[in-house]
């Protein structure tokens, strides 16, 4: 196990939340969120007072930080890679499906149309949740899937109504700020993911 997810793990055994284990080590609750996320390492002193708080011998931290570094790396930018890929084609999706074309344009059945259009969406959909798995920590798992569903149905939305006004133009520029701000703003804040910076 890695010192990050010893540390996530020995607060929830602990049953204190970041807030408090900050306040006993005398650091910011940033701090304590990066340490947990591995982000950051904290320092030495610190890791003196993590083990004291958490009532374990600093052995066990520096054993567990002493995991294979190279392999969880790896394993991490590859998780964020698939993530970040699903999130794009999902949002490349919505976008053909704003497209207002009629079947008449293509000399296509309706059926066959609807499938063009809803068929990838739904494959990018189903790899986005998917994706989901690598969260090892339950709460933050269904956190996570709570963000994912609403992220998916404002997305929805954005097509649905731009689609049907004719507004093709403006559910492209929103589907896109929506994914933009759901990598760069609520996947590290909220969902403890990084996916666009070295990890």
């Amino acid at each position: 196990m890695l010192l990050n997810e010893k540390l996530k793990e020995l607060r929830h055994s602990k049953g204190i939340s970041q807030e408090k284990a900050a306040e006993l080590i005398g650091v910011s609750r940033q701090a304590v969120a990066k340490w947990e996320s591995g982000q950051t390492l904290p320092s030495s002193e610190n890791l003196i007072l993590l083990a004291s708080v958490y009532g374990i011998s600093l052995d066990e931290l520096a054993t567990a930080n002493n995991a294979d570094k190279g392999s969880s790396r790896e394993n991490k930018i590859l998780q964020s890679n698939l993530t970040l890929m699903a999130i794009i084609f999902q949002a490349g999706a919505l976008i053909v499906c704003l497209q207002p074309r009629t079947t008449a344009e293509y000399g296509l059945p309706f059926w066959f149309l609807l499938l063009f259009k809803l068929v990838p969406l739904a494959a990018w959909s189903i790899w986005m949740a998917r994706n989901l798995r690598y969260e090892k920590n339950k709460a933050q798992y269904r956190k996570n899937a709570r963000i994912e569903l609403a992220y998916c149905a404002i997305q929805w939305g954005i097509v649905m109504v731009c689609h049907f006004s004719g507004l093709a133009p403006l559910g492209t520029a929103g589907v896109t700020l929506a994914a933009l701000l759901y990598i760069f703003v609520v996947n590290p804040r909220y969902m403890n993911r990084v996916l666009t910076k070295e990890l």
